[in-house]
């Protein structure tokens, strides 16, 4: 089997002719997908005043993060909930409704005084972003195959650093002029819902035989498959979270001291994710375990290559060389995550494979931190996890050989 094609019962014919995603629905996606990057970027650069702002509250120092943290813990909690939510209940209403929530509770904190109440609204924020997601890779499957579906995820990721540095920016320029307007930025969710609902439409099942009688029985959720999905997903997030939530801890201990610089050496280094994203739209023919072995060699010589250059000129290509890793790894995983659901689980697998990714930020710091326990410095374990992943692409190499 061809692992970029279409799942079982995915693309099927129906008994009315199906409708043909194009161009619109391609960007709806990528602008429904770019979503929860808002909800983390946004606001980053206004941390030191949110700080500022609530001081006087008991617990700041603790609910303060919150704002920012808050809704990825919900992504990794509740995608799998709702992604079983759209199977049932249907993705483009659940998808409308999670958009409406993301828009509005986002330009709550505009209204509210109190910290408790804008780290209410933000937990809202993370519920309707895990619908978002799981509803937005769902969709993906559903109105894309094979290379059609490799184009547009490739799309989305050589823009995704794009719009992310858009919306760091705009954040920061918002932030130095009042703590509330990077708040302002979740209006953008109302121009996508607008979009969605003019050119989504709720995907329909593969039509069962006319026949009553003949139509198979509903399969049962391949929570096997779920667990095999989930787990290999962790265990790559937890690889791609080293470098995207600790990239300017890697550029520090390289020596650079300002952080000005830092945000300008990590936005160069960005650039390597765009790369990622066109390789693997260029090349439609490479199978996702060749690509699993090319991106995990990707960041096996780019982790060995930052802990070992003698200085920044040799150290910020290398560490490039990650983020084509990191380009790569999202539309490779997504791709692969949809081979193993038919139509009517996708909403439910999908959500449990983003809650999977989601949890490798939670554990890739402490992963970090363990590994340190052995003697390591920061960048020597970053050294360790590049090693196992260069184990891991000569394994996967050996293995796509045989199966050939």
């Amino acid at each position: 089997m061809n692992p970029l094609s279409t799942p079982q019962g995915a693309g099927a014919p129906s008994a009315a002719a199906p409708r043909q995603a194009g161009r619109a629905q391609g960007l709806a996606l990528m602008g429904i997908l770019a979503m929860p990057t808002l909800a983390l970027a946004a606001l980053v650069p206004s941390l030191p005043q949110l700080f500022q702002q609530f001081s006087s509250v008991p617990n700041f120092q603790l609910l303060v993060p919150m704002i920012i943290t808050v809704p990825s813990l919900c992504v990794a909690l509740f995608s799998g909930f709702m992604g079983a939510i759209a199977d049932r209940w249907g993705r483009r209403k659940l998808l409308l409704v999670s958009l409406f929530a993301f828009a509005l509770l986002g330009l709550a904190p505009m209204m509210f005084d109190s910290l408790l109440l804008i780290v209410a609204s933000r937990v809202i924020v993370g519920l309707a972003e895990a619908a978002i997601l799981t509803v937005g890779n769902a969709l993906m499957g559903d109105y894309f195959e094979g290379e059609d579906r490799q184009k547009w995820l490739g799309y989305q990721n050589m823009f995704a650093p794009l719009i992310g540095s858009a919306i760091l920016l705009s954040g920061g320029f918002l932030a130095g002029m009042h703590w509330r307007y990077p708040f302002l930025l979740y209006l953008s969710g109302f121009a996508v819902l607008v979009l969605a609902w003019a050119v989504c439409w709720e995907p329909v099942k593969a039509a069962a035989a006319s026949d009553q009688s003949q139509r198979p029985a509903a399969a049962p959720f391949p929570w096997r498959v779920s667990l095999l999905v989930c787990g290999v997903t962790v265990l790559f997030s937890l690889v791609f979270f080293v470098q995207a939530v600790q990239h300017g801890r890697i550029f520090g201990d390289m020596g650079v001291a300002s952080p000005e610089r830092i945000s300008v050496l990590a936005t160069i280094a960005s650039l390597g994710t765009v790369v990622g994203g066109y390789l693997f739209k260029r090349y439609a023919n490479v199978t996702v375990t060749r690509w699993m072995a090319i991106l995990l060699g990707f960041y096996g010589v780019s982790y060995i290559g930052v802990a070992w250059a003698p200085n920044l000129s040799v150290g910020l290509p290398l560490d490039a060389l990650g983020q084509i890793g990191g380009g790569l790894m999202l539309p490779v995983l997504v791709t692969w995550a949809l081979q193993h659901y038919g139509f009517e689980h996708r909403g439910r697998g999908m959500g449990l494979w983003g809650g999977a990714f989601f949890l490798g930020q939670f554990l890739s710091p402490p992963m970090v931190t363990l590994i340190g326990g052995f003697g390591f410095s920061f960048l020597g374990s970053v050294a360790v996890i590049g090693v196992v992943c260069l184990i891991a692409s000569a394994i996967l190499t050996l293995t796509h050989k045989k199966e050939q």
